[in-house]
């Protein structure tokens, strides 16, 4: 049965309504036989029938069978011990578990990882040992609800708000380009090992094609930021995969990446999705697979071996200020909707254009929108700049010397690899306080679709004013300590004396 409960905590009525997924051939009947109004614009689906808002005469009846039984889960964890920084950990992984067969999702991204544990196998038989602990995961459970990963990361939480370093994801591979997320410390790491794999079917760089790609299919300014700017830019992450955990909730440094965009796609989450179809429409002979292994296992490598950890700031930094660009533009934009929306409603603009054949619903007047004060946020993205450049030149020196007495690098790691820590909030997000990161997460209504800055963006779509005032304060509060960390940092490399906690 639907459920109304009244939440004590906030006293707000929450719906629990029942969903079930079923196929469009299914749905259309259902919603052919709604009546009333004509759904707006952005409610109608792509099925060849007028899509309105009901209620409508015909009735239903849906019988459903559910297998509620347990079944065991199992996570695969390979260590291999670091020789210098034995608690400080260096994680890869990725799931082992798929929809019917899997062959895309998500074992060609499996079968790289494994060729890169196997890689370091051989190399530690020849005498390399890494300076930091590499973790080699495979994940059960994903494609159910990211329980394999979840319940790791809940169980290790506190190790690993102590010892994680990276954690590298991938979900898949394919043909194409090379696109990545995750955390915007690493733009710069990733993009300078993109730059040192080859592309299998072009012989360019792996950076230089992605570049290409960019500059084919972006916009104006994403051309020219492809063409101008040092580092390509690297997406922000929503869900759907295993980084959700280490990224969103635990504050982990992330990366998510994998090759594609050339193999056409069509069989996700599908029987299709099978070796046959791989093996003759996607990486047919593999050579991307090799390339996913080359890349992902030497960003492992380098950040296991990194005497100081090749972290940057100056891109997150640019990433905060344009985001709180954003939120200006997005705010201004839901007020003047709201303005323009009440003068029509006002003038009978509505009413006198409707159409009386398929009649919209009329839109409810609103409050305008107060007007939002963005000033913490600007000042400390200002602080973090002005920190990140601060940084920027105490790595450069530091790098250049080589080594800093008193074991600085080690203490400088020490601060930075919490980098993702300092942008978490330990109540969470508005509505879902398992999800703690205050610049990345999914939608509420998106699915994997990202949100950036999700707690101030959101509260202004939903034009929830206040909240959105209070969440501008705790994503200033946020960016602040980011500097703060960064500066501590900056005062280790230059010989200062500094607290690490």
């Amino acid at each position: 049965k639907d459920a109304v409960r009244l939440d004590r905590k906030d006293a707000t009525t929450i719906m629990k309504i029942p969903v079930l997924p079923i196929s469009y051939g299914d749905a259309q009947p259902l919603l052919a036989a709604m009546t009333g109004p004509v759904a707006p614009e952005g409610w109608r689906g792509s099925l060849p029938i007028t899509y309105r808002v009901g209620p409508g005469p015909a009735r239903v009846h849906l019988k459903l069978a559910f297998d509620w039984s347990l079944k065991p889960i199992y996570d695969v964890i390979a260590k291999l011990p670091g020789s210098q920084y034995p608690d400080e950990w260096v994680i890869r992984g990725n799931h082992h578990d798929g929809w019917v067969n899997g062959a895309e999702d998500p074992l060609s991204g499996l079968v790289p990882e494994l060729e890169e544990a196997r890689a370091m196998g051989e190399l530690v038989k020849q005498g390399w040992k890494p300076k930091r602990t590499i973790v080699y995961a495979a994940w059960d459970g994903e494609e159910p609800a990211l329980l394999g990963s979840t319940e790791w990361v809940e169980t290790h939480g506190e190790e690993l708000a102590r010892k994680a370093v990276l954690y590298f994801n991938t979900d898949g591979n394919g043909r194409g380009f090379f696109g990545v997320g995750g955390s915007h410390t690493l733009e710069r790491f990733i993009g300078a090992v993109e730059k040192d794999v080859t592309d299998p079917e072009t012989n360019l760089s792996v950076w230089k094609r992605a570049q290409a790609q960019a500059i084919a299919s972006g916009d104006r300014k994403s051309r020219g930021e492809a063409r101008d700017r040092a580092d390509l830019r690297i997406e922000a992450l929503g869900s759907g995969s295993d980084f959700s955990p280490f990224l969103q909730h635990a504050g982990v440094p992330t990366l998510n990446g994998g090759f594609g965009g050339e193999d056409g796609g069509g069989i996700y989450h599908s029987i299709y999705d099978s070796f046959y179809w791989y093996t003759h429409f996607s990486d047919t002979s593999f050579v991307y697979g090799r390339a996913l292994a080359q890349t992902v296992g030497s960003a492992m490598m380098r950040m296991a071996d990194a005497d100081l950890l090749p972290f940057e700031f100056g891109n997150l930094a640019e990433t905060v200020q344009g985001y709180t660009a954003e939120l200006k533009e997005l705010h201004d934009n839901v007020a003047s909707k709201i303005a323009e929306t009440n003068r029509q409603l006002e003038d009978g603009t509505f009413t006198a254009t409707n159409d009386p054949r398929s009649p919209l619903l009329p839109p409810k007047a609103q409050p305008l929108a107060p007007a939002l004060n963005f000033a913490p946020l600007d000042n400390a993205g200002g602080s973090l700049t002005r920190a990140a450049t601060r940084y920027e030149k105490a790595y450069g020196e530091a790098i250049t010397a080589g080594s800093i007495a008193g074991g600085g690098f080690v203490r400088a790691n020490a601060i930075i690899m919490h980098a993702d820590q300092a942008l978490l909030a330990p109540d969470g997000l508005p509505k879902r306080p398992w999800y703690k990161h205050l610049l990345y997460a999914p939608g509420l209504y998106t699915g994997y679709g990202v949100k950036t800055v999700p707690g101030v963006r959101e509260a202004i779509e939903q034009k929830a004013w206040a909240e959105a005032d209070v969440e501008i304060g705790r994503v200033a509060a946020a960016v602040q300590r980011e500097a703060e960390l960064v500066n501590r940092a900056s005062d280790v490399l230059q010989h200062r004396a500094v607290a690490v906690p």
